[in-house]
């Protein structure tokens, strides 16, 4: 059939095939089948970290990840064939899901219309230990020790690790605007990130709440040093 042949038939023949289906349901179309495709497969990769933070990741099966997804086993089989491409798929996931929290809850802390106080540091490294202990953070930590002996997974994680730890400094610059020409704002943030993620994975330490207070302010107090020292310095060379 050629081109031309196409075009007539779609456009000679039109009213008679709505003719023939009319009172038949409407199939939803391409745009709709999609969406749920995209719905569906995002259910899984959230289920799928909420059995890492209920089970551990050694634990979590793809039977046990469809049924809290309330998906059929054919429907996760569909989006994930195996057990591996399931675990890959969430570490790309969250990457994503930990940026976008980690700006979410930092975005309104530091104003670039008014002075950076000892408050304002303080609630960053107070958000900081909010952070990680959110379930993303919970989640990833059971991927990262799981990577440590599984080839393929580790391949997965350091790839996005790498791709993680750039994204996440520019977010820190934006959300950050005082921060974001210190000459120490990496050091600062590795000082934090380090400290907060210690922390969070010693979820068996006695009064680790109460604990973590006194560290929070000592690492205010680090914070605003470093702030104030490189501000005065590019003062004077200015």
């Amino acid at each position: 059939m050629t081109p031309k042949t196409l075009g007539a038939t779609s456009g000679g023949n039109a009213p008679r095939r709505r003719a023939k289906t009319r009172g038949t349901p409407r199939q939803p179309g391409e745009g709709w089948q999609a969406e749920k495709s995209a719905l569906t497969r995002q259910a899984i990769l959230e289920a799928a970290v909420s059995c890492f933070v209920d089970h551990g990741y050694a634990s979590t099966t793809t039977a046990m990840i469809a049924e809290r997804a309330s998906v059929s086993r054919g429907a996760m089989m569909h989006h994930f064939p195996s057990r591996s491409e399931v675990m890959n798929a969430v570490v790309g996931y969250l990457h994503v899901r930990r940026l976008n929290e980690y700006r979410d809850l930092m975005s309104d802390i530091d104003s670039p219309d008014q002075t950076l106080t000892r408050d304002a540091i303080r609630t960053s490294v107070e958000t900081a230990w909010k952070y990680v202990k959110l379930p993303s953070f919970v989640a990833y930590q059971e991927l990262l020790g799981a990577a440590r002996t599984d080839p393929a997974l580790a391949e997965a994680v350091d790839e996005v690790e790498r791709d993680f730890e750039r994204e996440f400094l520019k977010t820190v610059r934006a959300v950050f605007p005082h921060w974001k020409q210190v000459k120490s704002l990496q050091a600062a943030h590795d000082l934090v990130q380090f400290v907060m993620q210690g922390m969070a994975v010693a979820h068996r330490s006695s009064h680790r709440d109460q604990r973590a207070v006194g560290v929070i302010e000592m690492m205010t107090d680090h914070l605003e040093r470093i702030y104030l020292a490189d501000t005065k310095q590019q003062q004077e060379l200015t």
